[in-house]
This record gives C-alpha cells, sequence and structure tokens, in this order.
C-alpha cells in the first residue's frame, strides 16, 4: 500500500513536482480515461489540500474550459487568504497509451491561455498510469 504524502510536506523542485504527482495518482496502471488534475502549492510549497479531476477530457484540447481554469484559481486563491500570484496551479494530464502530438497541443494551448494570457503561475505534468513527466515547467521555484 503506498503511503499518501502529507499535504504539509513541501514540493520545492521539479523533480519533488513529478515524484508528488506519481505518489498521488498511484501510477499503477493504464488510466480508462482522460483526466486533467489540478491542485495547487502555496509560496512555502506546502500544498492547498485539494485534488480536483477534470474528467472525460477530448483529445485535442478544450480551450474554453482552460480558459476558465483562472476564475477556478481565484476561488481557491480566495478560499485560501492570498491573491492568485500567490499560488502555483500544478496540473497533471493523465491518459491511456504513450506520447502523443495531442499531449504537445495541450500543453501549448494551457501555456498560452493559463499562464501566457491569465498570468497564472502554472505547470503541466503527463501521466500514462506508470510513469509521470513534465511538460511545461514552473518558471520559478520560490527560495527555500
Amino acid at each position: 500500500m503506498t503511503t499518501l504524502p502529507h499535504p504539509s510536506i513541501p514540493v520545492t523542485s521539479g523533480a519533488e513536482l513529478t515524484e508528488r504527482w506519481r505518489t498521488l495518482l498511484h501510477l499503477d496502471e493504464p488510466p480508462s480515461q482522460r483526466r486533467l488534475f489540478l491542485a495547487w502549492l502555496r509560496t512555502d510549497g506546502t500544498m492547498v489540500p485539494l485534488l480536483i479531476p477534470v474528467e472525460d477530457l477530448p483529445v485535442e484540447p478544450d480551450r474554453v474550459a482552460i480558459g476558465k481554469l483562472h476564475d477556478l484559481h481565484s476561488v481557491v486563491a480566495e478560499s485560501e487568504g492570498v491573491g492568485p500570484a500567490d499560488l502555483h496551479l500544478a496540473m497533471c494530464l493523465e491518459r491511456p497509451g504513450p506520447a502523443t502530438a495531442d499531449d504537445d497541443a495541450w500543453c501549448a494551448a494551457i501555456e498560452s491561455i493559463v499562464r501566457e494570457r491569465d498570468g497564472v503561475d502554472c505547470s503541466l505534468h503527463v501521466g500514462d498510469g506508470r510513469t509521470t513527466a513534465p511538460l511545461l515547467l514552473r518558471r520559478n521555484w520560490p527560495a527555500a
């Protein structure tokens, strides 16, 4: 049995975020559907105790749904009593099968809408049920 990481244990690097996704998603078998998991990191690296799966994603990026992530991010920030700039939106796209150009299309859409247009500090990992890998890296990690 795998023990889930406690949200109070800080994530302070890209490698630690990749490992956190691996343990959160119990990577031991291929997923049956496409899902985008959403999690948030505070400035000290601890996680907001909230993990939201967005299920039944299409193969091609859903730009309307991606565009609504900013609103959700703002709600989570407000519930934490901080501004949106004080939270990092960490995402993991889980899907069956090997890497495809569709992964890159999702990454590009998230980067252009969430990061560039809406100014949300974000990252994106992709997982196939066995492994997880970063596609969009966090720009800056807070100094320890």
